[in-house]
């Protein structure tokens, strides 16, 4: 449960601090990794994908995706899939897995003239990509609401160079995509014994192991929303913000809060290729101040209900201070 609230191209100047980088980069990296609980070599792709992200920790972000035959549930067994991630590994041409794809850059190793590789050439794709200037860069913040149990998702584009046009005077048309991704899941994994013991703890399964980087939604829906369709240039700057409703389970999985990561990128087109992207942890608001009447909102309505960091409640929880008609009160 998703909604845009917010889609606004501003002038930079109407914002006092940024998340994004207004600086010229490079290319970040998003290696998407096609995995599944039943294949046997997958733990080792996983480790692969670790190093890579130990290395560059701040420019290659990971998502891992549980499609295919060796994703599906046996009997007692939890659903890691998604219906995008069957999606996206279908425009792949993937040959066997585990296999990745790094920004969905057709490089000489792909197979089948697709966007897919085998984890021997993980590390030489990232390296290439984040080698290659970015005419973009992308910054993204989530904030946990924990009144309304929803993620606050804002994201900034700012375009350090001009989009690439054709001979015909036309841009590609950008659309951003927003990738939840969880660590710490829970469930069975083949191979994991011989390629990732250190990612097996106690548990129902033989063996227990714990999946990290796993893709639970898309905010933005498969391929993402359009942001820009005409030719921008250097300075063009986009905000959005996304109020994305907690769900309580995934495919009867836990959705756990404090084990999401919030994956921002930018693709030419619904299915081109990625230019760029960044990623944050989820955040809670900044605590109230020593006095709470300074956060409430000038002209106070009586008979609404405010909380601690003066937003209006509709939904009173049990043991919470709360304020109305300028007076506080707990709910019992």
């Amino acid at each position: 449960m998703k909604n845009l609230i917010l889609l606004l191209l501003l002038p930079l100047t109407s914002f006092s601090q940024l998340i994004v980088d207004t600086t010229a980069q490079n290319k970040k990296a998003i290696l998407e990794e096609f995995t599944g609980i039943h294949c046997g070599y997958c733990p080792d792709g996983h480790v692969i994908a670790q190093q890579i992200k130990s290395i560059y920790p701040d420019d290659v972000f990971l998502i891992n995706l549980h499609t295919g035959g060796y994703a599906m549930p046996g009997q007692g067994e939890p659903d890691f899939r998604i219906m995008e991630s069957d999606s996206i590994a279908a425009i792949s041409n993937l040959a066997g897995y585990p296999a990745g794809t790094v920004n969905r850059h057709q490089f000489p190793m792909t197979q089948g003239g697709g966007t897919a590789m085998g984890r021997g050439d993980w590390m030489d794709a990232c390296t290439d990509i984040m080698s290659q200037p970015s005419y973009l860069n992308v910054g993204t913040q989530a904030i946990h609401d924990t009144v309304n149990e929803t993620l606050i998702i804002d994201v900034e584009v700012y375009y350090t160079d001009s989009t690439p046009v054709d001979g015909f005077g036309f841009s590609p048309v950008n659309y951003l995509n927003i990738a939840l991704t969880q660590d710490s899941v829970l469930g069975p994994q083949s191979g994991a014994l011989t390629f990732n013991p250190n990612a097996i703890v106690p548990g129902p399964w033989q063996p227990t192991y714990v999946h990290q980087h796993m893709l639970r939604d898309m905010v933005t829906g498969q391929w993402g929303d359009p942001i820009i369709n005409t030719p921008v240039g250097p300075g063009h700057f986009i905000f959005l913000r996304y109020i994305y409703e907690i769900p309580p389970y995934i495919n009867d999985v836990m959705f756990k809060v404090e084990h999401i990561e919030v994956i921002a990128f930018v693709t030419e087109g619904t299915q081109g290729e990625i230019i760029s992207g960044n990623a944050c942890e989820v955040t809670y608001p900044a605590p109230p101040p020593v006095g709470w009447a300074e956060i409430l909102p000038n002209g106070m309505h009586r008979g609404v209900t405010y909380d601690l960091y003066g937003r209006i409640v509709t939904k009173i929880k049990k043991n919470t201070i709360y304020i109305r008609n300028n007076e506080k009160f707990i709910k019992f």
